[in-house]
């Protein structure tokens, strides 16, 4: 398992590399730079600064080296500073000769968003397991029925427009819920009950709808794992051997059951960031999503490295949590490794 794991990980490397090249070079397909927005913007913009510019970035020389220079600093996880006015390093913190610190933009960005798609994915496991496991137990049932209808309309029901119609029925007609942002703008004045109370608020509508959206897929998911369980020989044994009916679902089958789930869980790990671009750019939310959404409108192109590196690792990383914890979960996997 050991020698495993060591090879998967050395392999994630030059995944990783070979990820990295093939995104900076569609990067540079799109049509302008930095440049040109810095012109947008200063209309008094002469040719010869716009050239001084392309310099101070390196956008003056051939992509491979652009790629080369980036590859040297993303081997000690420096991804530069945006090509923004505020200058900002993007991946961390910097501290400069007077002792200032400046905190990176995906150091910010990236515990919000991680912890609102946590958050929702939590909700989601918790209401789609026991959903997918009542579906296959009372398989052609009216419970059964009622969650495929409401499978049908998760999976008909479009994020975004689900996001607007909530923030208008909640959040403008009832205000019920704030629309936008994480915190009211009295946020730092109030005491710790009102501040728990103002972010759960605030947090609601982002959390839940992500949540809606991706119920009716792992429902289905699990609901169909628990039915090609149950018609396994070893539960009809179980069966037979007068077990009851809980303790052959929930002990024997389940478990087994839940496996294909284990890799979906793996693979979403990416989608924590990528998923929360809709999310975040309509709720106004300072996470990577809206990040991602507003360096790619300015050609801010180290923002947009860094994020893209960010989320190919955490691709890879799923992948591997998903192949360990399903060896974890299944011996017969588990066997296998051990003789690879």
């Amino acid at each position: 398992m050991f020698k495993y794991l060591v090879k998967r990980v050395l392999w994630m490397i030059p995944m990783l590399i070979g990820i990295s090249l093939i995104s900076f070079f569609i990067m540079h397909l799109a049509p302008g730079d930095i440049t040109n927005n810095e012109a947008a913007f200063n209309p008094k913009a002469s040719e010869e600064s716009r050239q001084k510019l392309r310099e101070m970035y390196h956008l003056d020389k051939p992509v491979i080296v652009q790629y080369g220079l980036w590859l040297k600093r993303m081997a000690t996880l420096d991804f530069g500073n945006s090509f923004a006015s505020h200058q900002k390093p993007v991946f961390w913190q910097t501290v400069d000769a007077d002792g200032n610190v400046t905190e990176g933009m995906i150091q910010q960005a990236l515990p919000i968003t991680l912890m609102i798609n946590l958050l929702g994915l939590g909700i989601t496991l918790l209401l789609a397991i026991p959903l997918g496991i009542i579906a296959a137990r009372k398989y052609q049932g009216w419970q059964d029925r009622s969650i495929t209808l409401f499978n049908f309309i998760g999976f008909s029901i479009p994020s975004f427009w689900l996001s607007l119609l909530l923030m208008y029925w909640l959040g403008v007609v009832h205000n019920w819920f704030p629309i936008s942002g994480l915190h009211s703008l009295n946020y730092e004045s109030m005491d710790t009950w009102h501040k728990i109370k103002d972010s759960f608020s605030h947090l609601w509508l982002p959390v839940v709808i992500p949540s809606i959206t991706g119920l009716a897929g792992i429902t289905l998911f699990v609901k169909n794992g628990m039915l090609d369980v149950l018609q396994q020989d070893y539960i009809t044994t179980a069966r037979a051997k007068g077990l009851g009916e809980r303790k052959v679902v929930y002990t024997h089958a389940l478990r087994n059951a839940l496996l294909p789930l284990i890799t979906i869980v793996g693979l979403s790990i990416p989608g924590l960031i990528g998923g929360s671009v809709i999310a975040e750019t309509i709720f106004a939310i300072p996470g990577m999503g809206k990040l991602f959404y507003d360096a790619v409108l300015m050609r801010d192109f180290p923002v947009v490295m860094g994020i893209l590196t960010i989320g190919s690792a955490l691709t890879l990383i799923g992948n591997l949590l998903a192949d360990v914890a399903y060896a974890w979960a299944d011996p017969r996997v588990r066997r296998g490794v051990a003789r690879t």
